[in-house]
């Protein structure tokens, strides 16, 4: 019994001496960024506002994962598990010890939890170790774990070991002082180890402005900048010093877990990105060459190559913001005219005839003309303006989608009309290119635009219109209360209010291969109405892996539709491969341009004459002629 106590008192006072230390090196740490943080005032943060909710969830919940499902929501859950494990088993047995040493005996339910969370502990450790290893198909848990950091991880599995016989009076002295050292050593190698993003992320969730993931952040007001302002403008991320302090923790939150590679469309077709290289590149240089240009460092195309998809923001379970990185350093790249001649024409035009297409303006009226819709300058009484795009009113093939979709709208008796010629550019390949000043101008232009005529509801075809005017255009007008839909939602609503009455069994339609954009499906989260559309209008769809939030991008995204990246074969490609092999026959779209991009994979894998490619809009116009 007195060697039991002595055991107790020396490892009450070794677990709260290493604590107290990893304090002190925690808080160190944490000064760094933040030379006048302090824990205390970490802890205090994380009471306020529902932030201690917001970390459970995020952070021990391991809620990211679980959102995106599949294996990834399996890795989630072993990460939670014994995180929240080795927390409740460090806490339980120094509140035991101290029980002991003034009750003379261990609390006996105490001693039970421990040695079930220790098994539980045990079992996770085992797997995450496990999954540590390079499997041949799929990917590993944790990329490059060595040295101190698999030390850790095995150190993690050991105190379930030593924690799991707790139960047990003839165990209990032994294993509970033990259990309560082991995890206070845990604690004091956490800020040496890469375990430190778990500190990382938790000060991202308290320090971190979040951010819609359709929404860039707007560096400045074009509308407000002084001519002082323009002189001292500096756009975009230049050199690696140039990262402030918020996206420094952001970065410094990667779990290096592979995660972000595994779902990254430029990836998947070897072009000259890895999300997670990427980021460690932009972490570590920030650190060690503030002064340098990254661009010096990092291949230009590692910026082009990115589609802004946003798959690897959706999946990061730590909440990497990677996007935003990429178009900064695009930004500054616009800025000092590093471009191509293909970027450089896609600006030109945009300038010159305020399209994409390269086409004049002037052509925008007459095409509108044929479609027999009233234009708002005829001073008509709408309730929806159909913005038309510029793919819709340019391309041939995006025609006939705006034409299926006007005969709907007319059966249906909306009320609506086109801009015609006072139609430009929504702005969106200009943003993600990194043009943000022609952006806010082409922005600013419209919305006034929008003002002249009353405008209140706009309906698009094109996904980034949808986004830019739903997400973004509100930053340049706080008085911007325009209600935006897409295509899919009115095609949608006008199904469920019977006002449209196709027939799923006189369709013409089976074996459809549906596609979900990635700004609609992931961005916007708008997944269920393109299927409401489906099931009335084809006699079966067919839904590939990769669908919902979780969908694989066409490649057209970030502007990436006008210039070309090097890569092993087209991510159009790579997507249409994954939606035949699931015997599809009809490829299913809500997005002009992933209707182009995979008319031209087929072509390009010889498949074009066995399979075609349909919007919903015309999917559905076909089921009710």
């Amino acid at each position: 019994m007195a060697i039991d106590l002595v055991l107790a008192y020396a490892s009450l006072i070794i677990s709260i001496s290493l604590i107290l230390y990893a304090n002190y090196v925690i808080a160190r740490k944490i000064s760094l960024y933040y030379p006048s943080y302090t824990v205390s005032r970490i802890l205090k943060l994380a009471l306020e506002n529902g932030n201690l909710a917001k970390i459970f969830r995020e952070a021990v919940l391991q809620k990211r994962f679980i959102s995106w499902g599949g294996e990834v929501a399996v890795e989630g859950i072993f990460r939670g598990i014994s995180l929240a494990m080795y927390m409740l088993i460090l806490i339980l047995s120094i509140v035991n010890l101290a029980y002991f040493i003034a009750a003379g005996r261990y609390f006996p339910i105490l001693s039970t939890l421990i040695s079930i969370f220790g098994a539980v502990l045990f079992a996770a450790g085992v797997v995450i170790v496990y999954r540590m290893r390079v499997p041949k198909h799929g990917r590993t848990w944790l990329m490059e774990v060595k040295g101190l950091d698999l030390l850790y991880l095995v150190l993690l599995a050991i105190l379930g070991l030593v924690a799991a016989p707790s139960f047990s009076s003839a165990a209990a002295p032994i294993a509970i002082p033990l259990s309560a050292m082991l995890g206070s050593v845990l604690v004091l190698m956490l800020p040496y180890t890469r375990f430190w993003y778990n500190i990382a992320f938790i000060l991202r969730l308290l320090t971190y402005q979040e951010r819609h993931p359709g929404r860039l952040l707007t560096p400045f007001r074009l509308d407000q900048l002084t001519e002082s302002d323009i002189e001292s403008l500096k756009l975009g991320i230049e050199k690696f010093g140039d990262i402030e302090t918020e996206r420094l923790i952001n970065l410094d939150s990667c779990a290096n877990c592979g995660l972000c590679d595994s779902v990254c469309p430029a990836y998947a077709v070897d072009r000259p990105l890895s999300p997670r290289r990427l980021v460690l590149a932009l972490r570590t240089h920030a650190r060690s060459d503030p002064d340098k240009t990254v661009i010096d460092l990092i291949e230009d195309d590692t910026f082009w190559a990115c589609t802004t998809c946003g798959a690897c923001v959706a999946i990061c379970p730590m909440g990497v913001d990677h996007v935003p990185f990429i178009v900064d350093v695009r930004r500054y790249m616009v800025f000092s005219s590093r471009l191509d001649q293909k970027k450089s024409d896609l600006i030109m035009s945009i300038a010159q005839y305020e399209n994409a297409m390269g086409i004049p303006n002037s052509e925008r009226l007459d095409r509108m003309r044929k479609l027999g819709v009233p234009l708002v300058e005829d001073g008509v009484e709408f309730e929806y303006l159909l913005w038309v795009g510029c793919m819709g009113s340019f391309d041939d093939r995006a025609s006939r989608i705006v034409a299926a979709f006007v005969e709907i709208l007319k059966k249906a008796g909306l009320k609506v009309a086109v801009l015609g010629g006072y139609e430009t550019c929504c702005g969106d390949p200009m943003r993600r290119l990194g043009e943000e000043s022609r952006y806010q101008d082409l922005a600013l232009r419209n919305i006034e635009i929008f003002k002249q005529f009353g405008v209140k509801k706009i309906i698009t075809i094109c996904p980034h219109g949808y986004n830019t005017f739903k997400n973004e255009y509100r930053d340049l007008d706080d008085s911007w209360d325009v209600e935006v839909y897409h295509h899919s939602e009115i095609l949608a609503k006008l199904v469920k209010e019977g006002r449209i009455n196709p027939r799923a069994e006189d369709s013409r339609y089976s074996d459809v291969g549906i596609h979900d954009s990635c700004y609609i499906g992931r961005i916007n989260n708008m997944v269920e109405e393109p299927r409401v559309v489906l099931r009335v209008s084809s006699k079966n769809y067919i839904e590939p892996e990769r669908r919902g939030r979780a969908t694989f991008c066409c490649g057209a995204g970030g502007a990436n539709y006008w210039y070309d990246v090097p890569e092993r074969k087209r991510i159009s490609v790579e997507r249409i491969e994954e939606l035949l092999s699931k015997g599809a026959r009809v490829i299913a779209t809500e997005c002009p341009f992933c209707a182009a991009m995979f008319e031209d994979a087929l072509r390009n894998i010889g498949k074009d004459r066995e399979v075609s490619v349909r919007d919903l809009a015309e999917i559905l116009y076909d089921s009710i002629k």
